[in-house]
């Protein structure tokens, strides 16, 4: 395989022996003082796109990330969302003098565009009631891979390391419990569902689930955006068990509670489109910011935060996806035809191993190396010509078979049990 193009520090930076931020048009130190900033020419070499395609590189590192990244997402080409400057190769230690940086940086995958929800058009699949079961097995089949594992395809494992709400907490050791459910506990750990879930509620301002949507619009005025993602990943759990696990009251109640999940996933995607720098509401919260005179120079993490940026992104956009579907396909099942239309779709990276990677650099250095293949929900069906289904993660894949069938994934080479980790 073709070795990353790296960039090269400027000059004045290689003359004074000094850590450069290879910024573009001039990096963060030669702005800071006023100095010159110019690069050394590239050599001539070239990098791997996707598949077999290959540019030349006469140019700078951001324009090949530019190119690179958004290759899949035609929104994002067309509205200029990307900015020319961009460049994955960064020095992150230098970002500690601001945001401007991280935004520049987060553009490709924090952009406006980004955060648009399209309409997905009606599908070829016939939806038979079997077919919605079997994804709503899958994610189920997640969330046991979260507890096992401390992650899965919508939870990134690095999302809940440094802050771990209380609300998240009290989910996943109530999931814990019910994935022990036996006859003889069934009634205790059902009560314990239901308990937690009222307390959810309650915690934000909704006394009942049958509350307006006035009062669940108003009880989150003061959220950030990792807290949003908190409570949905939270109620997303108790709906999962209520709404599929059979028993009548449970269902009942998880039915009552489905616009406020759907007006909680809205709140999240509003939130995070509008958010500054996303990397920093993981890190630390607001509160936590201003009681110690928060600056990013003084997070530990710093050197992370675009990675973080990225990781809190695509979790809202899958989790935003995973929501909608455990709810719609319920919906779709209890009431057929007179069932609401599909909310639409989101992006979402398609590569495999970026939402694997293990660490920041090895993060930075696949989006340098290969596509991501952050793409529209609406657009999917672009892998099954342009990519090959081992490149196309697990995320994807379920997606796919979701909106396309089973045997459209078959001939694509994917088998029944692909994709379902």
């Amino acid at each position: 395989m073709t070795r990353a193009f790296e960039a090269r520090a400027c000059e004045a930076c290689a003359a004074a022996k000094r850590r450069c931020g290879k910024q573009t048009p001039h990096c963060l130190r030669c702005r800071r003082r006023g100095i010159e900033c110019t690069y050394p020419p590239t050599k001539p070499t070239s990098f791997v796109l996707c598949g077999d395609v290959t540019f030349p590189v006469e140019h700078d590192l951001s324009s090949c990330s530019t190119r690179q990244l958004s290759a899949y997402s035609p929104g994002l080409q067309n509205s200029g969302a990307v900015d020319a400057r961009l460049s994955l190769g960064l020095d992150l230690f230098g970002v500690s003098s601001g945001l401007v940086d991280i935004q520049l940086a987060s553009s490709w995958f924090a952009s406006p565009a980004t955060w648009e929800i399209c309409r997905i058009p009606q599908e070829r699949n016939s939806f038979r009631g079997a077919d919605l079961m079997c994804h709503i097995i899958k994610i189920r089949r997640w969330l046991i891979q979260w507890v096992e594992q401390g992650s899965n395809p919508f939870i990134h494992s690095q999302l809940y390391r440094t802050r771990f709400p209380r609300c998240v907490q009290d989910a996943y050791s109530t999931l814990s419990c019910y994935l022990q459910k036996t006859a003889a506990n069934e009634k205790t750990i059902l009560q314990i569902i239901e308990d937690r879930a009222q307390r959810l509620l309650a915690e934000h301002g909704i006394p009942s689930a049958d509350s307006s949507l006035e009062n669940i619009s108003a009880s989150s005025v003061t959220l950030d955006s990792f807290e949003h993602i908190a409570r949905v990943h939270a109620l997303l759990v108790y709906q999962v068990l209520g709404l599929y696990d059979g028993d009548i009251r449970l269902r009942h109640l998880s039915e009552s509670r489905i616009p406020v999940l759907k007006c909680w996933m809205q709140q999240m995607v509003e939130h995070a489109s509008q958010a500054v720098c996303l990397g920093v509401s993981v890190i630390s919260s607001a509160r936590e910011q201003t009681a110690v005179d928060f600056s990013l120079s003084n997070i530990a993490h710093c050197e992370h935060l675009l990675w973080y940026s990225w990781i809190l992104a695509e979790s809202i956009r899958r989790t935003w996806v995973v929501a909608s579907a455990i709810q719609t396909i319920y919906l779709m099942i209890q009431q057929g035809s007179r069932a609401p239309p599909c909310p639409g779709g989101m992006m979402f990276t398609t590569r495999e191993g970026v939402w694997e990677a293990q660490s920041a650099l090895a993060w930075e250095r696949l989006c340098l190396k290969v596509n991501v293949g952050l793409i529209q929900m609406g657009e999917v069906d672009k892998l099954f010509t342009e990519i090959a289904p081992e490149d196309v993660n697990d995320f994807a894949k379920v997606i796919l078979e979701a909106t396309y069938g089973v045997e459209k994934m078959q001939r694509w080479g994917v088998h029944p049990q692909d994709g379902q980790s």
